[in-house]
């Protein structure tokens, strides 16, 4: 009895805990850190035109399709384990963006969600949201790559001539690791070698439920792999709306193309989720720039536009459901009976 009341206090403490963080973090990285004040203006100006409102409405109503495609996918790989309802999954996903807002590159995310499952072991549970984590890189990766090759291509008699090597450079890294990353998810058998050989022999219980690695077919990770496609396009043009009624104006190839190298420079920037917003905004407004100053050396400064759509989307996609999920991290269990 008094071993049931620690584990239901400590369960309680720690989801009170998260919320304090969680929440005092987003407080303080929204009014304290940044001037939002700006920013908010001219959203404000900006929902005073019913074209720029409307689409403000289905970017916000697109972010729950966003979020309900990484919660389809959840459940289809963790099936594997345990099967969990969509609700459940829905909100073990939302509440590891809460707990993700605060942690390196949001890994809290997919060790928050086995916490969730009531019988299966949560190391598998963990491992198998790492493969949900490396089929979303993959699009990263490989949509990144070929805008990397466009964007490159681009320049070869623009202003930016000289950065020619630079570009070529990134090109070619972000071409090896597209390759070695696909090759490494579509043979997981590699990835429970990597980890068994990195892995300390004491970690017994650690490296006893690698064996998840082993147990997913092809079609199983391509079907995974087809759902981030999807939420990556449901995300990027999310985003490119945003980037439109910020008076940027680009046809939707070319802004792809941008968005997708702003994904790819991102993913190689170690960073928080609540403090991406000045990565995200300053990659954005250092392609777009180059870009529109490529294309069109006359166009005036775009640097506050894009710095809005940048906030626009981070705001939309990772602050509210952040907020949202924090209802939902008291539905994690930490400790077991």
């Amino acid at each position: 009895m008094l071993k049931t009341k620690l584990i239901k206090t400590s369960n309680y403490i720690i989801k009170i805990l998260i919320i304090i963080l969680s929440f005092g973090f987003i407080g303080y990285r929204l009014f304290y850190k940044h001037d939002v004040s700006g920013v908010v203006n001219r959203f404000v100006d900006m929902l005073s035109d019913t074209a720029s409102r409307t689409i403000i409405i289905l970017t916000f109503m697109m972010m729950f399709l966003n979020w309900g495609i990484e919660t389809l996918k959840w459940q289809y790989l963790i099936k594997k384990i345990e099967k969990v309802s969509f609700i459940r999954s829905f909100m073990s996903v939302w509440a590891g963006i809460t707990i993700g807002s605060f942690t390196p590159n949001r890994t809290g995310e997919f060790f928050s969600r086995a916490f969730i499952l009531e019988k299966a072991n949560r190391w598998e549970g963990i491992f198998i949201t790492f493969i949900g984590s490396l089929s979303q890189q993959l699009p990263t990766m490989l949509f990144g790559t070929i805008a990397c090759f466009f964007f490159y291509h681009s320049f070869q008699s623009g202003p930016f001539h000289d950065k020619l090597a630079a570009y070529l450079i990134l090109l070619g890294i972000s071409l090896i690791l597209t390759v070695l990353f696909f090759i490494l998810y579509f043979r997981l058998s590699w990835l429970k070698f990597l980890f068994m050989k990195l892995t300390p022999r004491k970690f017994t219980e650690f490296r006893t439920h690698l064996h998840v690695y082993t147990d997913f077919s092809c079609k199983e990770l391509f079907n995974a792999l087809l759902l981030s496609v999807i939420r990556y396009a449901v995300f990027a043009f999310q985003f490119y709306m945003l980037i439109r009624i910020c008076d940027i104006d680009i046809p939707l190839g070319d802004g792809i193309m941008l968005i997708s190298l702003i994904y790819l420079i991102m993913t190689a920037i170690p960073t928080f989720a609540l403090t991406e917003i000045g990565v995200r905004g300053s990659v954005s407004i250092l392609v777009l720039e180059m870009y529109l100053q490529n294309t069109s050396p006359a166009l005036p400064d775009v640097s506050s536009a894009a710095f809005l759509a940048a906030f626009l989307i981070w705001f939309i996609n990772l602050i509210i459901p952040a907020i949202i999920g924090g209802f939902f991290v008291f539905k994690l269990k930490f400790f077991r009976k």
